[in-house]
C-alpha cells in the first residue's frame, strides 16, 4: 500500500513526545513491511523549534528526523484561508502524484484535510486520536465528520463516542504499544553511568518521570508527594524531560528544600539508559491518552506508579504489576511512593509482572498487525462504495 501520514501538530524531532513515538514506530515498521509511507508534518523552525507557515515545500531529500525522512512540511495550523487552501492542494497533489492508497491522519486538524481529500477525491482515511480532545462548542460535534477513527485506548474510544458524538462503528480502539529492539539487552548496569553522572549513590532508590514538563503532567503533585514524606526516605526523584513549567517546578522544589531529592535533568534521548537507571516510574498525569512511558517502563523491568487516568487502567492490574492512585490523590501518591522505596521485594515482583505484560500485549508489531488490518478493511470498503451510515460523506 501507499500511504501519506498527516501529523498537523509541531514537529519535535528527536525530542518526541507520544504521538511522534508512534508516529514513528508506525512509519518505520510499515516501511519495514513492504509499504510506501509518506510523511508529511506542521512545519518546524529548525532554529527555535516554532512552527512557522512558510511556503510549502519538499524536505530535502534524505533529511533525517529522528531517524525517518520528513518528506513535507506543511502549515498544518494556520489560519490565513490562502494558505490554509494551498496545503490542501498539495495534499491533492502528494496524493495524485504517489498514488496514495489511504491517509493515516494524526490529531483532529490533519483530520480535517484528510476528510477534505475524501470528499474531493475519494482517497479514504483514518484519523488517530492520542489525547482527550479540548470540547470547545465550535468543534464538539466535528467528531460526526470523521469516517474512520483509532482511539489508542478503550477510555478515549468511549469519550469519542460519548462527547464528540463519533458514531460507535466508526472508531476502533487499537492501544499503543513499544519497540522491545530499543530495550533489547540493556542492563542494570549500563544504567550506572547514569546514577553517576547525576551523584547517586549505589544504594538510594531512584524514581523517575519521563513526560513533557506541564500541568498536566503531574509533576507538580510528584513533589508535593515526596515534600510530605520523611527526609530520610532513602531515595533520589530525577524529572526528564522540558517544558514551560520547569522554572516554577523549580521554585516549588527549593520552597520545601528538596533540591537535592529532586533533580531536574531536562531531555535525554537515551530512554533505556533512564530506566535501567530506575527503580520506580511515577506518572502522576491529570490527562492522558494510553501513556507509553508506563509500557516502556515495564519493558524494562521498572516497577511503576501512575494515576489512574484515562487508558492507564488498561495497562496496570492494581497490586499485580504496578500501583494506581486516583490523580491529585497526594497522599495515595506518597503512601505508594514511600512503599516502594522502603519494600524491595515488592518493587521487584510488581517489576517481573510488569515486564510480562507489556510483552504479552503492548509491543508495537501487534500495533502494525491491527493497523495494517483496518488498513485493508477501510480501503475495501471504499473500493466497494460502501457508507457508514449516520455521518457526513
Amino acid at each position: 500500500m501507499n500511504i501519506l501520514i498527516l501529523f498537523s501538530h509541531r514537529w519535535r524531532g528527536g525530542r518526541a513526545g507520544g504521538a511522534e513515538t508512534y508516529t514513528i514506530q508506525l512509519s518505520r515498521g510499515l516501511a519495514a513491511r513492504g509499504h510506501s509511507v509518506t510523511l508529511a508534518t506542521e512545519k518546524v523552525d529548525p532554529a527555535s523549534g516554532a512552527k512557522t507557515t512558510n511556503e510549502v515545500d519538499p524536505v530535502e531529500p534524505g533529511k533525517p528526523t529522528t531517524g525517518i525522512t520528513v518528506d513535507y512540511e506543511l502549515p498544518f495550523q494556520t489560519i490565513n484561508p490562502f494558505k490554509k487552501r494551498n496545503v490542501h492542494c498539495q495534499i491533492d497533489k502528494i496524493a495524485a502524484d504517489r498514488h496514495i492508497d489511504i491517509v493515516h491522519a494524526q490529531h483532529r486538524t490533519a483530520g480535517y484535510f484528510a476528510h477534505r481529500l475524501w470528499r474531493n477525491k475519494r482517497v479514504p482515511y483514518v484519523v488517530t486520536v492520542h489525547d482527550p480532545w479540548h470540547a470547545t462548542p465550535f468543534k464538539k460535534w466535528h467528531g460526526r465528520l470523521f469516517r474512520h477513527v483509532i482511539a489508542v485506548s478503550d477510555f478515549l474510544r468511549q469519550l469519542l463516542i460519548r462527547d464528540f458524538h463519533v458514531p460507535p462503528e466508526r472508531v476502533t480502539t487499537i492501544r499503543n504499544g513499544v519497540d522491545p529492539t530499543r530495550f533489547a539487552g540493556i542492563t542494570r548496569e549500563q544504567g550506572a553511568s547514569l546514577r553517576t553522572e547525576y551523584g547517586i549513590g549505589p544504594n538510594e532508590v531512584v524514581l523517575s518521570q519521563v513526560s513533557r514538563i506541564s500541568r498536566a503532567k503531574g509533576q507538580h503533585d510528584l513533589i508535593e508527594a515526596l515534600a510530605s514524606l520523611p527526609r530520610t526516605l532513602n531515595c533520589r526523584c530525577l524529572i526528564f524531560g522540558e517544558g514551560k513549567d520547569r522554572p516554577r517546578l523549580e521554585r516549588l522544589v527549593a520552597k520545601h528544600g528538596l533540591e537535592r531529592k529532586v533533580l531536574f535533568c531536562g531531555f535525554r534521548a537515551d530512554i533505556p539508559a533512564v530506566f535501567a537507571a530506575t527503580d520506580v516510574m511515577v506518572l502522576p498525569s491529570h490527562r492522558e491518552g494510553l501513556p507509553l512511558a508506563v509500557v516502556e517502563a515495564m519493558l524494562s523491568n521498572v516497577a511503576v506508579i501512575a494515576a489512574r487516568t484515562a487508558g492507564v487502567p488498561e495497562i496496570i492490574t492494581y497490586g499485580e504489576d504496578g500501583l494506581m492512585f486516583e490523580a491529585g490523590d497526594l497522599p495515595a501518591l506518597a503512601s505508594h511512593i514511600e512503599k516502594l522505596v522502603t519494600d524491595a521485594e515488592l518493587r521487584h515482583r510488581l517489576a517481573a509482572a510488569g515486564r510480562k505484560t507489556a510483552e504479552s500485549r503492548f509491543l508495537v508489531s501487534r500495533v502494525l498487525d491491527e493497523t495494517e488490518a483496518y488498513y485493508r478493511e477501510i480501503v475495501a470498503q471504499a473500493s466497494a462504495g460502501v457508507e457508514n451510515s449516520g455521518v457526513e460523506n
